[in-house]
């Protein structure tokens, strides 16, 4: 009971700290007139995957023990993992359920297919590095993985879109001010991370002492308990944007989120660790990409972003859930 309520509170703590960072962040967004592409797949979805970062920077910087790599081997995979198959099933049924007579999302076809066509061959290339030995290789991919983000980064801040009518949330900092001054936020941004790095640290020895506990491997507590928690702010954007037809904001955060993780995150992995997985995460590895390969694929087809496939894509999670028992049964 006392780990189950450790791993509950620094759960907790971690929505609440990347709450107040993409609050922080949005503002900043909203401060320096970022057009709404970049507010929703790069300013926003850096905040919210801030959580999935700092476990994975703490767990494989600065612990070196086998069990914390593990763990931050499990949010690296199981990041991709959560936002390609619940996170998109959640986008894909609230569209459903919202218009149902014309389920399609008021989202570019061009930035969908580049976004999802850049994710699914960043994350195949990132899997394929685990199959090297060569650290040199290693860092050459970890290379590559990041001038894609480079290349995603300066697609959307080069859109000639038009600025989000829409300002943030009140700064939690500030909630009595309209607009808040510069250096609320960037007061707010501080203490949310610092917050954020003392949470992920508890989290992870939580993590390992639950694993424990219940004889199950850190990698399969970490890969669903880790992406949860952090997925957690996505969940909510999604909801939000999408209740206020901001649907380029909402898959726009879902996407720049996948793609944050899959290069930062992954070239972290590759440079601090072997980078060799075992079948769960090759198992999580092929689902994520079944379900981005679909999206993809109807996105070309139709030639527009369809609630349906997305909706879909819950059941490739649902398959990670019973490859998991059925292979520890």
């Amino acid at each position: 009971m006392p780990i189950a309520v450790a791993v509950f509170a620094a759960l907790v703590l971690l929505v609440i700290a990347s709450d107040a960072f993409t609050n922080a962040v949005e503002w900043i967004g909203a401060r320096f007139n970022l057009t709404r592409s970049a507010i929703g797949a790069v300013v926003a979805a850096i905040g919210s995957s801030l959580p999935d970062i700092i476990v994975t920077v703490i767990a494989l910087v600065f612990l070196h023990d086998a069990a914390s790599q593990s763990i931050g081997i499990g949010a690296v995979i199981g990041a991709p993992l959560m936002l390609a198959t619940l996170i998109f099933c959640l986008v894909g049924l609230v569209a459903l359920v919202m218009r149902a007579k014309r389920p399609t999302l008021q989202m570019s076809a061009g930035a969908s297919l580049f976004g999802l066509a850049l994710f699914t061959l960043t994350f195949a290339l990132v899997i394929a590095a685990s199959f090297t030995r060569s650290h040199g290789l290693r860092i050459a991919l970890c290379a590559i993985v990041a001038l894609a983000y480079g290349a995603y980064l300066a697609y959307h801040f080069r859109r000639g879109l038009a600025e989000s009518e829409d300002q943030p949330p009140r700064l939690r900092l500030a909630p009595h001010k309209a607009e808040p001054p510069l250096w609320a936020v960037f007061v707010q941004l501080a203490f949310a991370l610092a917050v954020t790095v003392a949470a992920s640290r508890w989290f992870i020895t939580s993590v390992t002492g639950a694993s424990q506990a219940v004889g199950l491997p850190p990698f399969v507590i970490s890969v669903i308990l880790t992406p949860i928690a952090a997925e957690m702010p996505e969940a909510m954007n999604v909801l939000i944007w999408m209740r206020r037809g901001l649907d380029e904001l909402a898959f726009g955060n879902v996407l720049g989120a996948m793609m944050f993780q899959t290069s930062i995150a992954s070239a972290i992995a590759m440079l601090y660790t072997p980078w060799q997985l075992d079948r769960s995460a090759y198992a999580a590895a092929v689902l994520t990409l079944g379900a981005a390969v679909l999206v993809l694929i109807s996105t070309a087809v139709r030639r527009r972003l369809d609630a349906r496939p997305l909706a879909m894509c819950g059941f490739f999670y649902v398959a990670y859930i019973v490859y998991l028992i059925a292979t520890r049964a």
